[in-house]
């Protein structure tokens, strides 16, 4: 530096060149760092059974011209602040402004950098566990995790540009955690919310398609899980938005997991007298000729209880889709009413008997009287 110093004259001129140097120097690292990705690095990342390094190579590859351009800014800046005389305020000061700028451009490069390879590894996470588990990717998890990550890799950010603007970094986090605290205590139930969510995403008692029945009573099929709220959309078209907090303190019926399989069963009451056995026959051969009836387990007719003028029965299934439960359903009681028709089997139908008596000992008297 000394030598350089002796050669151009003055110091502020050998600082600049020093600048431009160390400018170029960056940039020349940052050409043969990118150099040894494309070739070398990409080479090595295609020998291994993962494909993650390979996304993070070309994510890096894409950002270290601009890292490379910044950080030859800064460095450059800093050695004309050395070569700047104490008594130019002015120029120092607009020095150490552009010096900020560009310390500030640095971070949010590497922040950017940071959230795709943080993106790029969570999701190459889920994808892998739902190949090795032969489950679906869970939509509402990755935007979850995504989402948080993204929030921690960018307040880490936030708290180094402001250390290195000299600020309480402590009295900030402080302030962050007391004004947390107030936050969640003024948002309780949308806090509870959340961490259902959370708990649903992880634990998934139910998935984005699925049909399900609510501790309510609803029953439909499940359109998006949210952070605050899971969409149901019931057979009327209707949108059912539900908190997730009550989702997971209540009795949830899942009729697509573990199986699509699903028992369908026809109520049907039959006269006192009725051959039972016939009856039987006939009915499971109607069900059993049906197309979406399973043969195995084979249907099956039982007679579930004695009402006051009828024999009860019911007629059990199954089927491979619970889609196709009330269409099949529809289908096998307009049969059975006409199958037993045809043979002359009766249904039963309600009769009271009515018997008139006199009282005992009843006299009639006169109404004028």
């Amino acid at each position: 530096m000394e030598a350089l110093r002796t050669y151009l004259g003055t110091a502020l001129l050998s600082h600049l060149v020093m600048g431009a140097i160390m400018f170029l120097g960056a940039m020349v690292l940052g050409w043969v760092a990118k150099r040894f990705l494309t070739t070398i690095g990409r080479r090595l990342a295609s020998k291994t059974n993962s494909d993650l390094d390979d996304i993070i190579i070309e994510i890096i590859v894409d950002r270290i011209k601009w890292m490379a351009v910044v950080a030859g800014s800064y460095l450059a800046t800093e050695e004309l602040i050395r070569g700047t005389e104490a008594a130019d305020v002015v120029a120092r000061q607009w020095l150490g402004y552009a010096q900020g700028i560009i310390f500030v451009c640095f971070v949010a490069v590497v922040t950017v950098v940071l959230i795709r390879i943080a993106d790029s590894s969570v999701k190459h996470t889920m994808e892998r566990h739902a190949r090795r588990t032969s489950s679906k990717l869970n939509e509402a998890l990755f935007p979850l995790v995504n989402r948080i990550i993204n929030v921690l890799i960018a307040l880490i950010a936030l708290i180094i540009i402001l250390h290195h603007f000299g600020q309480d970094v402590s009295s900030l986090v402080v302030s962050l955690g007391v004004g947390s605290l107030a936050i969640a205590l003024a948002a309780q139930e949308t806090i509870a919310n959340m961490i259902g969510g959370f708990v649903i995403m992880t634990d998934r008692p139910f998935r984005v398609g699925d049909r399900i029945k609510l501790p309510t009573g609803e029953m439909g099929d499940v359109q998006d899980i949210g952070i605050r709220s899971t969409k149901i959309l019931d057979f009327d078209n209707n949108l059912v938005v539900s908190p997730n907090a009550d989702l997971i303190k209540g009795k949830i019926v899942n009729y697509s997991y573990p199986s699509e399989q699903i028992r369908i069963f026809v109520d049907f009451s039959l006269a006192y007298g009725t051959d039972i056995d016939r009856a039987r026959t006939i009915i499971t051969n109607l069900a059993s000729q049906h197309p979406d009836v399973l043969k195995t387990p084979a249907p099956a007719v039982f007679l579930v209880s004695f009402g006051e003028a009828s024999l009860n029965l019911q007629l059990n299934g199954r089927t491979n889709d619970y889609r196709k439960k009330f269409p099949i359903e529809t289908t096998l009681r307009e049969q059975i009413y006409k199958g037993l028709a045809d043979e002359g089997i009766q249904m039963a139908l309600p009769y009271r008997v009515v018997q008139l008596s006199n009282p005992p000992n009843a006299t009639h008297q006169n109404p004028q009287e």
